[in-house]
């Protein structure tokens, strides 16, 4: 709402203040702009005094997102008092306060689900506070180095959670994970992102504890993290569901050498694969059909590839050879299979563009994609 360098005239701020005055001297029956507002943003620099006057005025607000430097707890004690349709809600910042009840408020907001939370070094533990019972989507993402980070980064008792995002805190938390006497449970979580920090090392055995506790997971993804055969296992005979596997920066993974049935969807990006890796991909992965290895794919990670050179027909002829897959080029838009043209636009010159390249990576079901 408020960038740096912007007067506050020239602000959305000011002006929706200035409504909700204006709705006030008119009588009763005037309905402020702010009661047609469903999502709102707050960026960084809006005033403190500014945020707390819009959200006393925003009563209907659905989506809120909020990257204000100086929130502090009471803060969020208005937020839910204010705010009662609120279903998701995104804190950008902690800055000022740091008390262990910073998010204990948001167990009275009975309609949230969706919450994204940023910390840095130092803050996390507010995340000790965290208890709801209907929270189905938690992002936690923090800044620095995961050596500076708390270990006192633990949640619980969300019965009702499906979708968990460690950006960046993957690391702590599964060294705390693997200290607790009863690991926490989320009994329908399907969706798992785990990000580390530069492929932090926290060994495989909390990693594949978590599995095994949460068989439903359908979709996976691992990145900045040492993945061994172990936990190459583990996807294969602990997550029985899963279907989309992206893995991102992970180093040289290891040969996938059992079946993974269910997966429709597997993303390599910025790993090293050896031979072994894709050896009868077909076999291991029956529900892909088709491969692609991205233009960009790096140099020095083609040559460890050891599967590919820099001849594209070469490229294609290895690996159907190799995966038993049809190797896709996504050269044009003839060049798309009918099955993978979801709302897929055609356009005059009949090219791919990025954004359509992205709306196959995304929609796309049956296809190995190597960035």
């Amino acid at each position: 709402m408020l960038t740096n360098g912007i007067k506050r005239k020239d602000s959305i701020s000011f002006w929706l203040l200035r409504s909700f005055r204006q709705a006030r001297l008119h009588g009763l029956h005037a309905t402020s702009l702010g009661h047609y507002i469903r999502i709102l943003s707050i960026q960084s620099y809006t005033t403190l005094k500014d945020m707390r006057q819009v959200i006393n005025n925003v009563p209907l607000v659905e989506e809120l997102f909020i990257h204000v430097y100086t929130l502090n707890g009471k803060d969020v004690e208005r937020i839910v008092l204010k705010c009662p349709k609120l279903k998701c809600l995104s804190l950008g910042s902690f800055i000022d306060d740091t008390s262990d009840s910073f998010l204990t408020p948001l167990r009275h907001c009975t309609n949230l689900r969706e919450l994204s939370i940023f910390t840095k070094p130092g803050t996390t533990h507010i995340l000790t506070s965290l208890n709801h019972d209907r929270l189905e989507k938690l992002r936690v993402h923090t800044s620095g180095g995961s050596s500076d980070l708390s270990l006192d980064l633990t949640f619980s008792n969300i019965p009702t959670l499906t979708h968990l995002d460690l950006d960046s805190t993957a690391a702590v938390y599964f060294r705390h994970y693997r200290t607790l006497p009863s690991p926490t449970f989320f009994p329908v979580l399907t969706y798992l992102c785990i990000s580390m920090f530069n492929q932090s090392a926290t060994g495989n055995e909390p990693v594949v504890s978590f599995f095994k506790a949460h068989p439903l997971i359908d979709t996976l993804t691992i990145e900045s993290s040492k993945i061994d055969s172990a936990i190459m296992t583990s996807l294969a005979t602990d997550l029985v569901h899963l279907k989309r596997l992206t893995l991102i920066d992970n180093g040289c993974l290891p040969p996938f050498t059992m079946a993974l049935p269910l997966v429709e969807k597997l993303a390599l990006w910025r790993c090293s694969m050896n031979v072994p890796s894709t050896v009868c991909m077909a076999t291991l992965f029956p529900n892909l059909h088709y491969i692609h290895v991205d233009k960009y794919y790096s140099p020095r990670l083609r040559q460890s590839s050891n599967i590919m050179d820099d001849d594209s027909q070469s490229d294609k002829l290895t690996l159907e050879s190799i995966t038993q897959l049809t190797y896709l080029d996504f050269a044009s838009y003839d060049s798309v299979p009918g099955d993978l043209k979801v709302h897929l636009p055609r356009r005059p010159d009949g090219k791919l563009v990025r954004e359509d390249l992205k709306h196959i990576q995304q929609t796309a079901v049956g296809l190995a994609w190597i960035a």
